[in-house]
Order: structure tokens, then C-alpha cells, then sequence
């Protein structure tokens, strides 16, 4: 099992982090489409864009992908953690990721604030290829990482948290607080966090080396359900 695949599965053990953005008036030098489902296997069309389905991701019982006007809608139809890991996403330069997304649904009582720590969706981002230690001999160790999701209720928006691994190089980030179904645009400047987060000496030119799509609701009140939608990804120089 690949290492990416290992580390996303225990993302629901971590808590959140800080948020730095800016708006970005280049072009991007990559970007990942969620819009463009003509018709067809979305496991396929997904697939086809570097993505694997691990832990409740591969039950469509549990988790459902489908696609609107949107872009990609994901859905917990009960208690789930899923991943969507991609490796092929390898940029060797980069300064900050934008997302358009959204949320319908909430996990109901999701705060991280109160130790509640589900999402209905989350964009992982990793830089570099140095493993840093999880803190856990049964955790794998990982590259630096960011945590990008939308939040709710008291959960706080621009600020650091860490977890209780990867103290060293994880950090996850509520950037914004939407309407349910309301599409925004997140910027964040990974490399300026990466500098703030993991080197203050300025000296380390990482590359992103992966992303993944998340969300855990497993610890949410109920029934565990939430929907989300992201439409586009773009990286900047």
C-alpha cells in the first residue's frame, strides 16, 4: 500500500490549522477540473484524473460521487471516513492553491474547537519529499502537509492548528465559513504558510509532491450524513 494511502486512512485522528491567502492574478500552471463529466463511470472519470477510492470511499453504500452544474458533488450517506488520494499531482514550483467548493450539509455537531473532528470535505496538500515523524512508531512517517477545509459553527477560520501527530510537519486549515450551498473561492498561499508553518529560515524549496480529497463524519450526531461540492483546483507559481 502506497504511503499516501497509509497517512490519509488516520486523518481523522489529527486536528486543524491556520489560514494565509491572497488573491492570485496569474495564470496557473496547473489546473484540476471537476466540471468536465460528460457522461459514463464517475469511479472512471476520476480515475482517469490520477484518483484512487480507499477506506469508505469505495463503498457507494456509504459515500456517493455524482456530478451537477457544480462540479463534483460528494455525499456521506451515513458515518464515513473517505479518502481520494492522487500522487500524480508532482509541481516542482508553486506559491498558492485556489478551490472553488462548497458545502450542502454539515456533519451535524462538527467542531473541531470541541474535539469533534469531522469535515465534509477536505483538500490535502503535500510538499517536499523529506519524511517528517508522525510521532506514532505505528503511523507512517510523512512529508509536510497542509489540511485545507470549510467550517462551521465556532470552529475558527485563519488559524493554525496542530494535531496530535505530525506536530512537526501538519498543519490543517479552516479557510472559510460559506452558506450551505453557496460555491466560494479559497486562496491560500501554501509556500507563504509553508515558510510561517515549517521554515523560518527560508531556505527549502519543496515541491508538491500529492494532494487528496477527504472528509470524515464519523464522530458527527445522527446520521453521520454530509454533502459537499468542488468544482475546480488550481495552482499558481
Amino acid at each position: 500500500m502506497k504511503f499516501f494511502t497509509i497517512f490519509l486512512s488516520l486523518l481523522a485522528q489529527f486536528t486543524l490549522a491556520g489560514s494565509i491567502t491572497h488573491a492570485g492574478t496569474v495564470e496557473p500552471i496547473y489546473v484540476l477540473p471537476f466540471s468536465d463529466h460528460e457522461n459514463g463511470s464517475i469511479d472512471d472519470w476520476l480515475r482517469s484524473k490520477g484518483f484512487l477510492f480507499e477506506q469508505d470511499a469505495k463503498s457507494r453504500d456509504k459515500i456517493e460521487f455524482r456530478t451537477d452544474q457544480r462540479g463534483l458533488i460528494i455525499d456521506a450517506k451515513n458515518h464515513a471516513l473517505g479518502v481520494v488520494p492522487n500522487e500524480s499531482v508532482n509541481l516542482s514550483e508553486f506559491t498558492y492553491i485556489e478551490i472553488d467548493w462548497g458545502i450542502n450539509i454539515h456533519p451535524n455537531g462538527a467542531s473541531y474547537e470541541q474535539g469533534i473532528r469531522n469535515e465534509a470535505i477536505m483538500v490535502v496538500t503535500f510538499m517536499g519529499d523529506e519524511r517528517l515523524d508522525s510521532g506514532s512508531f505505528f503511523i507512517p512517517d510523512s512529508p509536510y502537509f497542509v489540511g485545507l477545509f470549510l467550517c462551521s459553527g465556532d470552529d475558527k477560520t485563519n488559524h493554525p492548528y496542530i494535531g496530535a501527530y505530525f506536530q512537526k510537519g501538519g498543519r490543517y486549515v479552516c479557510t472559510d465559513r460559506p452558506k450551505p450551498g453557496e460555491m466560494i473561492t479559497s486562496r491560500f498561499n501554501l509556500l507563504e504558510a509553508y515558510r510561517i508553518y515549517f521554515d523560518a529560515e527560508g531556505d527549502d524549496d519543496p515541491g508538491i509532491s500529492g494532494l487528496a480529497i477527504a472528509l470524515d463524519t464519523k464522530k458527527a450526531k445522527g446520521s453521520g450524513k454530509s454533502s459537499a461540492f468542488i468544482n475546480e483546483i488550481r495552482f499558481y507559481r
